[in-house]
């Protein structure tokens, strides 16, 4: 086998489908890629079980073959190089790059010990613009949980439906959706539960992907770009009734600037307790003022304007999760719909724009 392809569209690749890899696997071939070269063209395939990648890398082609390399170090050689095309040859098991006067030999394994990329039988499909649904993954991933006990938990809800696509995101602290009303066509109603890697990983390749095929079968979903496959198996559900903890009556409504309150939340913020990361909002007429009392560490304090009419109150919460949601929304003003310093607040911008709705929740920490 022998290729040639564009230096910088086969760093960009590698770099995205050792993504996929392992860190840690008690299969060795698992921390392969594999390369193969024939008629069509050149693919590298990464996979951990879980998830697969196919990416499609341009190139010229003199002689058919595949070997599986170690993905990791391929990644860090073609990071390495410098020049405009690099050529890779295989000698039975070994494979070798060249670039400018650079030149590596790394042992690899016979294609035939990779393992299958799987086939997807689909029971839905629908199209989307890579750039939208980029964006309500990056509203919603970051409250997805670490505890394997609740698998549910620990991947993201797809709502499908004809007439758009929600995202919703739990740890039990925290919960972020959001719903994007655009026509799927004639796409079958189903609710998934996508783990947060398969989502990572389309991210990682979608940076200038227009459209974007998603199929989904009976326990997997894919993604289909112009020159990347992804596959992915589902979490089993059932994913908990969210509906059942979004507050229904928050009278009480803080407005605030986003951009004021990270920095404001930032800072005072370097001194919090180092577990719960509790930051007191005081709010008063005209007035939100943020403080933080750490026993070992000091105090710190300030102030900024916001609009709030009610009678003065104090809430704490968690300055990480805070800072995550600010991070998220899009708008120059939040507003926190609030009951009593106990219940959950729900969040979102004053001015939803397009056809994205967002909606955050957040629960309060007893105040210490």
């Amino acid at each position: 086998m022998k290729i040639q392809v564009p230096l910088p569209e086969l760093t960009r690749k590698m770099n995205a489908i050792s993504s996929v890899v392992p860190a840690k696997t008690t299969m060795p071939i698992l921390s392969m890629v594999l390369i193969n070269a024939d008629a069509s063209g050149v693919t590298f395939s990464a996979t951990d079980l879980d998830i697969s990648v196919t990416s499609r890398v341009g190139g010229k082609v003199e002689g058919e073959g595949s070997v599986a390399a170690p993905a990791r170090k391929m990644a860090e050689i073609v990071k390495s190089l410098s020049g405009d095309e690099a050529t890779m040859t295989v000698d039975g098991d070994k494979l070798t790059i060249s670039c400018g006067r650079s030149r590596f030999s790394v042992n690899g394994r016979p294609a035939g010990d990779f393992p299958k990329i799987p086939k997807q039988d689909s029971r839905t499909e629908f199209a989307v613009e890579s750039g939208l649904l980029g964006r309500l993954i990056q509203k919603t991933i970051y409250a997805v949980s670490n505890d394997i006990t609740r698998p549910a938990l620990c991947g993201v809800l797809w709502e499908i439906g004809r007439s758009g696509l929600s995202l919703i995101s739990t740890d039990g602290h925290r919960l972020a959706k959001v719903e994007a009303k655009i026509p799927l066509g004639a796409v079958q109603k189903t609710e998934v539960i996508v783990p947060p890697k398969a989502m990572s990983t389309f991210r990682a390749y979608a940076e200038k992907e227009e459209g974007i095929r998603i199929a989904v079968g009976e326990n997997s979903i894919s993604f289909e770009m112009e020159d990347v496959s992804i596959y992915s198996r589902l979490l089993e559900g059932p994913f908990p009734n969210y509906q059942k903890v979004i507050p229904t009556k928050n009278p009480k409504e803080l407005v605030v600037s986003r951009d004021a309150l990270s920095a404001a939340t930032k800072r005072v913020s370097i001194l919090s307790d180092a577990l719960t990361h509790q930051v007191v909002f005081s709010l008063e007429a005209g007035m939100l003022t943020l403080h933080v009392t750490t026993q070992d560490l000091g105090e710190a304090r300030e102030e900024i304007e916001a609009t709030w009419s009610e009678e003065p109150m104090d809430i704490g919460y968690n300055a990480a999760y805070v800072q995550d949601i600010l991070r998220t929304i899009d708008g120059e003003e939040i507003s926190f719909q609030l009951d009593r310093p106990d219940n959950a607040a729900l969040v979102s911008p004053v001015a939803q724009k397009g056809d994205i709705r967002q909606l955050c929740i957040v629960m309060p920490l007893r105040i210490n």
